[in-house]
């Protein structure tokens, strides 16, 4: 009887695939949990702020896919609105120093960290409560109104 050997490349193909994708997902829920900043911020709960500080990891010189300059347009925005009370920090992690800060942050993707906090529970236009992380590129896990809820509260202007 003769071996069918051409399946055992594809066998091991398909083996280190499964590898690398459960090695990834290891790498991946391990920087989550390392994240200084998942602890949840309740909006509603009246936690009202004089000032907002955010902290935006934006990869602002390449103009890859969601690359930042939606946000960065955004965060002026609010900044202008509310000049004295809300301050950003831009962090390009497309430059080597802003990389390094991301990791040494704990985030492994853009994101916002507003007060300290990466997500927060706001209520949802249909009203029901919804946590609310902003991580990943605008419109992926948060959108433009979750970021203006969320300043607009601590600020004490709008309960979201």
């Amino acid at each position: 009887m003769k071996k069918n050997n051409k399946k055992y490349p594809l066998m091991i193909f398909i083996i280190a695939i499964g590898v690398v994708l459960i090695i990834f997902s290891i790498f991946t829920f391990a920087n989550y949990e390392n994240n200084n900043y998942k602890n949840n911020g309740n909006v509603l709960e009246g936690s009202q702020v004089e000032r907002v500080n955010i902290k935006a990891y934006l990869n602002l010189k390449s103009g890859c896919e969601g690359g930042g300059n939606e946000v960065k347009n955004l965060l002026d925005n609010l900044v202008q609105e509310y000049p004295e009370r809300v301050s950003v920090e831009y962090i390009d992690f497309g430059t080597r120093d802003g990389y390094n800060q991301m990791v040494k942050d704990g985030l492994n993707c853009q994101g916002l960290i507003i007060n300290g906090k990466q997500t927060y529970i706001i209520n949802g236009s249909n009203g029901k409560q919804r946590e609310v992380t902003f991580t990943h590129p605008l419109n992926v896990e948060y959108t433009a109104d979750d970021l203006k809820i969320v300043v607009k509260s601590l600020l004490g202007e709008d309960r979201g």
